[in-house]
């Protein structure tokens, strides 16, 4: 039988191979083509315009504006309705908790969840990852927040701010805006983003505003404006001379003004004049206010607590109804930095489990004897290791799951605890509760429905 990606094996499949071939550390490999949707590749602009719009910014975006997201607990989101009034910040948790994983593949394998990033400077030894910034804010006032990711350590051409929004029903991540990262966003909804470059005969930089569409989740052009200036050139490069006669204001100056997404830079398209300008500027931000965003540095540092506290929080909701937490080896990876040492404690301690070292010359593995047997064994290299088996002590379980449970029961009781079938393992049975840094993989055999052994430890996708 299967369910939810689980198929029925054997005790033979006891070799751990769920956090994919990085077996030592807990990590595994960047991901493989399997473990995400493929993207199609953008073509590339070629223009030198004066402005690039967003939609054709930074050669290295891939085309669609949504990831199909490898998050897939199979239940049911929860809301205000369905979980006793906790929903909405487990949402907002749930959603961080995603975003960390961003984070994670940003600066650990140095690519975007949708496209590549242009490391060159980084490569080079110029600048450090942490040079870069991101921020988590409702940027676009629709009540979710969004991630903000500002990549400038980079060559011109691969600088990039992209706002990334999440919709955890819908399992997707979706980019909503993405330019140059020269950018003022307001309260009304309206993004100013300034062009890389200044390719025309004006001092003022060129510009585009975008508007927030609630309907589609992403920002659509409504104007850009640049303009020409008689001190810098005096002529088109057909020869015709500055139309002094469309300068009403005397000040050497034309505006390009253009509504909507095109942008035009014919010599007919310079003739508006500052007071012009000013009113069609005030027309669409009058009263609106520029947003302070918190920018952080791009480093694990910066988001460090995001998913521990939607891992704690979904545990504190899947606990209520248990009477044997305090006895969880699972959860202490949630509490414990060395949680195959705080086990080890508590089995020895309140159980008398006997821990031994099985090898003289590898002290980074001990094993746990209980009346006799071995039932448990721990490895302490790099992130720990705890694996459970042959049969059950006492009330000891591992986010619930003990051996001799059913296997049914053991994914709705992983599930409960934000687990979801790893699209990065190599066996049957293995679970993830996300991509990222501080995540938890855990894997287990089975015999004719009855689990046999389980195997968890933490867990990150990107990271070596």
């Amino acid at each position: 039988m299967k369910k939810n990606g689980r198929k029925t094996t054997g005790i033979s499949a006891v070799a751990w191979l769920c956090a994919g071939t990085m077996v030592l550390t807990g990590c595994s490999a960047k991901e493989s083509e399997e473990g995400r949707s493929p993207f199609k590749e953008m073509g590339q602009s070629t223009e030198d315009d004066a402005f690039v719009p967003a939609e054709e910014l930074a050669a290295t975006e891939k085309s669609g504006n949504s990831v199909e997201e490898s998050m897939d607990t199979g239940a049911e989101p929860e809301t205000e309705e369905n979980s006793g009034g906790s929903g909405q910040e487990l949402w907002k948790e749930q959603v961080r908790h995603y975003y960390g994983g961003v984070l994670s593949q940003i600066i650990a394998a140095r690519q975007l969840p949708d496209g590549e990033l242009d490391t060159s400077s980084l490569d080079a030894g110029f600048g450090e990852m942490r040079d870069n910034h991101f921020a988590i804010t409702d940027i676009d006032g629709d009540g979710m927040e969004e991630l903000i990711v500002s990549y400038s350590n980079a060559t011109m051409a691969g600088m990039v701010e992209i706002v990334y929004g999440f919709d955890p029903e819908a399992g997707q991540l979706e980019r909503e805006f993405t330019a140059f990262p020269a950018i003022a966003y307001y309260d009304n909804g309206i993004i100013k983003a300034e062009a890389s470059h200044n390719h025309t005969r004006g001092d003022v930089w060129p510009f585009a505003l975008y508007q927030y569409q609630a309907d589609s989740d992403t920002y659509v052009q409504i104007g850009y404006v640049d303009t020409w200036s008689k001190d810098i050139s005096g002529e088109w490069p057909d020869g015709q001379a500055f139309p002094d006669e469309l300068d009403s204001d005397g000040d050497g100056v034309l505006y390009n003004i253009q509504e909507g997404a095109g942008a035009s830079y014919e010599f007919s398209d310079y003739k508006y004049n500052v007071a012009d300008y000013e009113t069609w500027y005030q027309s669409l931000m009058e009263g609106a206010n520029e947003i302070t965003i918190d920018y952080q540095p791009m480093e694990y540092e910066s988001f460090a607590d995001l998913t521990p506290a939607y891992l704690k929080r979904i545990a504190d909701e899947a606990g209520k109804n248990r009477t044997d937490t305090e006895a969880d080896l699972g959860l202490l990876i949630l509490e414990e930095d060395l949680f195959p040492d705080a086990a080890e404690s508590l089995l020895s301690e309140r159980y008398g489990v006997e821990i031994q070292q099985p090898y003289e010359d590898f002290d980074e593995a001990q094993v746990g004897l209980w009346n006799g047997q071995e039932i448990f064994s721990f490895e302490h290299l790099n992130a720990g290791l705890l694996d459970y088996h042959k049969e059950k002590v006492e009330d000891v379980t591992i986010f619930g799951l003990y051996p001799g449970i059913s296997a049914d029961s053991a994914w709705e009781k992983l599930t409960a605890y934000g687990f979801y079938a790893s699209p990065y393992g190599e066996t049957d049975n293995c679970l993830i509760t996300g991509d990222g840094f501080g995540n938890i993989s855990i894997w287990f055999s089975e015999e004719e429905g009855k689990v046999t052994q389980i195997s968890v430890r933490p867990f990150c996708a990107f990271a070596g």
